[in-house]
């Protein structure tokens, strides 16, 4: 499930990250994606800190939304 989380914003939001790329440039493009994958870390951290799942899926769903989109950038 945790991988599930991840990967389904990764099917569609690598194409759009590299549209999103194209029109706001690569530095502030990959600085934004590192935010997004640095703050779905930070919720899975704290969901597994305090033993809420639902809370651990969510932190893998945002770090999904910045992660191959980082790969791409």
């Amino acid at each position: 499930m945790m991988y599930t989380i991840y990967s389904l914003p990764n099917m569609v939001l690598p194409l759009a990250g590299g549209i999103f790329l194209d029109k706001i440039g690569v530095r502030i493009g990959l600085l934004l994606f590192t935010l997004v994958l640095t703050i779905g870390q930070f919720i899975f951290m704290i969901g597994g800190n305090r033993n809420v799942y639902w809370l651990m899926l969510v932190g893998r769903f945002v770090f999904g939304l910045g992660g191959e989109c980082m790969s791409v950038s």
